[in-house]
């Protein structure tokens, strides 16, 4: 008995062996959102520190995975196509990067930075998702909201939401579908936060800088 053990141990080593080297590879893909313009300080700044917080994100955006949406209730993932910045990072990171490429804040950090800033952008993720139609799209959604430091209180807020047609039946397609639509939203973004310091500074009087 002993020796059957031993033989199924190792027949179950070498098959679990053969399935590693032998599986599907997992392909990685990686979405970069460029600075618009030159960081150079624009006419018209705000003088205005932001802080881009964490942007939260449901578990299952978490481990990389790309989703796909199959009917109104239904998600799953793709096991061999991943990201290599989950959608939350990719949202902050494209956020920081188009606001500092503005010119018009006085500074743009991330929340581990430490700094005292004088507003926070945070934010939620709905969807980032492959949406079948059973055409295929890609939708993106989220909530972002702009709130004071001191004392943490919403000033203002706004849901983005879109889709974007994938031109092929491949993943690369649905990635470049993606970069589209991401662009899109954050450039949306960047747009409103312009749009409501731009209203304060002509509420309090400020001339341009």
């Amino acid at each position: 008995m002993k020796t059957a053990r031993l033989i199924l141990l190792v027949l179950s080593s070498v098959m679990l062996h053969a399935c590693a080297t032998t599986g599907r590879p997992i392909k990685y893909y990686h979405i970069e959102v460029p600075a618009a313009v030159s960081p150079s300080p624009a006419p018209g700044g705000f003088g205005v520190a932001l802080q881009v917080a964490n942007i939260e994100a449901p578990p299952i955006m978490r481990d990389g995975r790309i989703l796909y949406e199959v009917g109104a209730h239904e998600v799953g993932t793709y096991e061999y196509h991943r990201w290599v910045e989950t959608p939350d990072r990719m949202v902050q990171n494209g956020l920081v990067r188009l606001l500092r490429s503005s010119g018009k804040y006085q500074s743009i950090d991330l929340s581990i930075v430490g700094t005292k800033p004088d507003y926070i952008v945070r934010g939620k993720i709905y969807e980032f998702a492959e949406v079948d139609k059973p055409e295929i799209y890609t939708r993106v959604s989220m909530e972002i909201e702009l709130h004071e430091a001191p004392g943490n209180r919403t000033v203002w807020s706004h849901v983005y939401s879109g889709e974007e047609k994938v031109d092929g039946k491949e993943m690369p397609n649905v990635v470049q579908s993606f970069d589209s639509n991401l662009r899109r939203r954050l450039s949306e973004i960047v747009a409103g936060l312009d749009e409501y310091f731009a209203g304060r500074r002509r509420a309090s009087g400020t001339t341009d800088r």
